[in-house]
């Protein structure tokens, strides 16, 4: 299952809690492309759960779609205790031109009060 939320008009979120694949990978990005129509920059917040299953066949298809909207990111908050995740959130940095945080998901409010100021 992929939840969204909104913090603030130019914030997006989603959380993971299933099957992140190739489906939730459509979803996210028409959710950003409908936030990009309309703000100049947007931050973007994404966290998985423990039931999240994420398919690297889905992390692949971002790719393009990251490369190509990534100046048009503010910020970037990452939630997840995964450590495969937080290495390839870091490689990530050379996509967007945003400031990329990592975080565990312990620290899910403070990413969540980083995000929003």
């Amino acid at each position: 299952m992929l939840s969204t939320f909104s913090l603030a008009d130019n914030i997006i979120g989603f959380i993971i809690d299933g099957p992140y694949d190739e489906d939730a990978v459509d979803i996210i990005q028409a959710d950003v492309n409908e936030k990009l129509e309309i703000y100049d920059k947007v931050s973007f917040y994404i966290e998985d759960t423990i039931n999240a299953d994420i398919s690297l066949k889905a992390i692949l298809k971002s790719l393009p779609f990251k490369i190509k909207t990534g100046n048009r990111f503010e910020k970037v908050a990452v939630v997840t205790d995964r450590k495969w995740l937080q290495v390839l959130s870091n490689l990530e940095k050379l996509f967007f031109n945003a400031e990329i945080r990592i975080f565990s998901t312990e620290q899910r409010l403070a990413a969540i009060q980083w995000i929003s100021h």
